[in-house]
């Protein structure tokens, strides 16, 4: 798949999972901080990505009022392809840049928790819920805007949450 904007490391590739889902996959094993993607795309305020929290959404939110993305589904590339789960094996270092938490093991699904970048927003016409599919033993069974205020979720993040966030955090909320 082409690259426009963003870095995929070549040992990733986008695959569909067993429930039929399109994803990002481990070629071979990757180590524990390797890193796996730095996001790049349009940078928009969040009331210019009408797609956010459809289900259709290749937006990555940056800061409270900007998103990195692309403009109405066009430009879609691999980066896209990462995957929610609530018991993820990638976080971020920075704001844009996404790392192994751990070490991975070859054909595993690679995915982060929207917690990690997902903030509210007065800039959003209405506020981020989905439901939850990924799966997991811990899984939340909803991914929100305010799931970064969770202290268990800022204790097992710790270090892994984008730049902003992890800010917020820092000051309390």
């Amino acid at each position: 798949m082409k690259l426009f904007h963003s870095w995929l490391n070549p040992k990733l590739e986008v695959r569909t999972d067993t429930c039929g889902q399109a994803g990002l996959f481990a070629q071979e094993s990757l180590w524990k901080g390797e890193k796996l993607a730095v996001f790049g795309g349009h940078v928009m305020l969040i009331s210019e990505a009408p797609q956010l929290g459809t289900g259709d959404d290749y937006a990555l939110q940056i800061d409270e009022q900007f998103v990195l993305g692309t403009r109405h589904g066009h430009e879609i590339e691999g980066t896209d392809f990462f995957n929610h789960s609530c018991s993820p094996n990638a976080g971020f270092d920075g704001t844009i840049t996404l790392v192994a938490m751990r070490a991975i093991a070859q054909d595993e699904k690679i995915t982060f928790d929207y917690a990690m970048c997902l903030h509210a927003s007065r800039w959003r016409q209405t506020p981020y819920r989905r439901k939850c599919s990924c799966g997991a033993q811990k899984c939340r069974g909803f991914v929100t805007e305010d799931d970064w205020r969770n202290p268990e979720l800022q204790h097992r993040y710790k270090g892994y949450f984008s730049g902003y966030i992890q800010k917020k955090i820092e000051k309390k909320g």
